[in-house]
């Protein structure tokens, strides 16, 4: 780059001391910087005619492009700066399903209209692969519904949610608007998610003493929350889910929400990032605004 620079002091200046003068340094220095260069090149860059610098036509051709470079480095500078200083930029993120679909796009509307200058870039994904995104070094934020445990990772709680079975109307029927009994849960075909889900994590985690998971009809091992509740809502089984997602079908009939007093399961949503890692302003407010105001936005469902 050195080398580079020089030339292109050289080439608009038309002197070697010209040159030397912008750049601060000796014209001996600029000289050797001009020769190492048409060495690697194997051409002649300049005429040297007395007092008289003139450019070659391999020059013309270098300078084209090696200019832009450096109006390229000065306009990087200057976003840089900007970063530094003021609220801007884009945003890489990551949400778990329910985070990401229902949650994510709530606190981005509102950050986005406080700080209209960011974007966001989003990445979707499992509780586990985003985590390990955010681990890696691939994401800088992400918004999950488990607690990361890995050395380095920040979890601030910003949310937390009932998860609830829901059902389609044919299989509600079933128990005939009674309460449902852990057990009763092993009668009615399931569509679940995949493993590397916080939801299924979690209600694995809170039936496991029932021993009722080895018995349950399996109908569908699914991605995510959006094709569970569709699968639900076709009359395939039933499924457990956030209340947060549920509010989303409200007013649906053929979908109900089945009352199993032994399930109190609450779900918390944690914003993760590392603690290592340089946070500019843009990213710092993010964590800031989800740690003040994540929770009013969500709980007022705006």
């Amino acid at each position: 780059m050195r080398k580079l620079e020089a030339f292109c002091r050289v080439y608009e200046q038309r002197s070697f001391s010209k040159a030397a003068k912008e750049l601060f340094l000796s014209q001996p220095t600029v000289s050797s910087h001009i020769s190492s260069l048409e060495a690697e090149l194997g051409v002649l860059l300049f005429d040297r005619l007395g007092r008289t610098t003139l450019p070659t036509e391999a020059a013309e051709v270098l300078y084209d492009s090696a200019h832009v470079v450096f109006e390229k480095l000065d306009e990087v500078k200057t976003k840089i700066q900007l970063l530094q200083d003021k609220v801007v930029g884009e945003l890489h993120l990551g949400g778990s399903t329910i985070p990401a679909t229902y949650i994510l796009p709530v606190i981005m509307g509102a950050f986005a209209a406080q700080y209209p200058e960011v974007s966001f870039q989003i990445d979707v994904g499992n509780c586990k692969s985003i985590m390990d995104k955010v681990d890696s070094g691939d994401l800088l934020l992400g918004i999950v519904g488990a607690k990361p445990h890995a050395p380095g990772l920040e979890a601030d709680l910003i949310l937390e949610d009932d998860v609830v079975v829901v059902a389609h109307s044919c299989h509600a029927t079933s128990f005939a608007n009674t309460p449902v009994s852990i057990q009763d849960l092993a009668l009615v075909p399931w569509v679940i998610r995949k493993k590397g889900s916080g939801t299924r994590a979690a209600f694995e985690n809170a039936v496991e003493s029932y021993n009722i998971l080895s018995q349950l009809d399996v109908r569908a091992c699914v991605d995510n929350t959006a094709t569970a509740m569709e699968c639900v809502l076709a009359g395939l089984g039933v499924t457990v889910t956030s209340t947060a997602v549920v509010e989303r079908y409200k007013g649906r009939a053929d979908l109900c929400v089945l009352d199993v007093p032994d399930l109190r399961l609450k779900r918390q949503f944690y914003l993760t990032y590392r603690t290592d890692r340089r946070l500019f302003p843009a990213a710092e407010a993010f964590v800031r605004f989800c740690r003040e105001r994540a929770r009013a936005l969500l709980s007022n469902g705006t």
